[in-house]
């Protein structure tokens, strides 16, 4: 996976935040977004290396999670 340099790490914020206001606001999309989430996020255009595994995981009022990107060499 390449490093992401502050440009592409914009495009995918803004990805991400569409992503996730489609999922609260299409049922159809959230549907899919729940079954599939790998194959809807490389249909919406985010790099997901073959082999890596994408799960859901929702903050609650007693656990945040906190994601940082990949960085190689980390």
């Amino acid at each position: 996976m390449e490093s992401m340099n502050q440009e592409k790490f914009e495009e995918s914020q803004k990805i991400f935040l569409d992503i996730i206001a489609r999922y609260y606001g299409d049922p159809d999309f959230k549907a899919q977004l729940d079954a599939d989430p790998t194959g809807v996020l490389r249909a919406e255009g985010v790099e997901v290396p073959e082999g890596s595994k994408v799960e859901l995981l929702f903050n609650t009022d007693k656990l945040v999670h906190i994601v940082l990107p990949y960085v190689e060499g980390e």
